[in-house]
């Protein structure tokens, strides 16, 4: 079974998809520091959801990845847990 669209391409079955290019992998010594130890947690919400945290991280002179890291660790203390975020 093919998977991907890239190997499908390569099949012709995508005759107008661009050729598949070779992905350049970072060494450890290229990847963001900053994000070691840390994962992505993706999740939807209201567009407006969205919008008022950007207004609201722009009006506190902050990042919207610091606020959520707040809402994180105050969900954690209101149900007993360590604010690890």
């Amino acid at each position: 079974m093919i998977k991907t669209r890239a190997s499908r391409a390569q099949l012709g079955v995508f005759k107008d998809a661009a050729p598949v290019e070779q992905v350049e992998t970072l060494t450890p010594d290229q990847r963001r520091t900053d994000r070691s130890g840390r994962v992505a947690m993706p999740f939807w919400v209201p567009v407006a959801a969205r919008k008022q945290l950007r207004v609201m991280a722009a009006e506190l002179d902050t990042t919207q990845q610091d606020l959520m890291a707040l809402a994180l660790n105050d969900l954690f203390k209101k149900h007993g847990k360590p604010p690890i975020a």
